[in-house]
């Protein structure tokens, strides 16, 4: 039940977002640190940092081509076979307050 309430938060916090018709927003930059100690912060762990941080960095260009929040964790759940819902929920959340927090803000 926590897992689907994770998924459905984030849903909420992404998917319901109207899209944006302006200019498409720059590319993600954020702070791959500062993102990186925050995965570990939650217990996800990751093999190689440079493709963790092009991962969280995807999410985003995931977000602003119009994905919703739930196709977005199931698509990291898909990508990294040994991340459950909560975590694939988690990365998610994270990349986004990193890279494009813009986009949690449109909800």
């Amino acid at each position: 039940m926590r897992v689907l309430l994770a998924a459905l938060g984030v849903a909420a916090a992404l998917g319901f977002a109207a899209p944006a018709y302006a200019d498409p927003p720059p590319p993600p930059e954020g702070d791959d640190g500062g993102f990186l100690a925050a995965l570990q912060q939650v217990g996800i762990h990751y093999s190689s940092p440079d493709a963790a941080v092009a991962s969280g960095k995807a999410v985003c260009t995931c977000l602003n081509n119009g994905e919703s929040g739930l196709e977005l964790v199931h698509d990291v759940k898909t990508h990294n076979p040994g991340m459950d819902m909560e975590n694939a929920s988690n990365f998610a959340m994270i990349a986004a307050k990193f890279y494009c927090p813009h986009q949690l803000s449109k909800a």
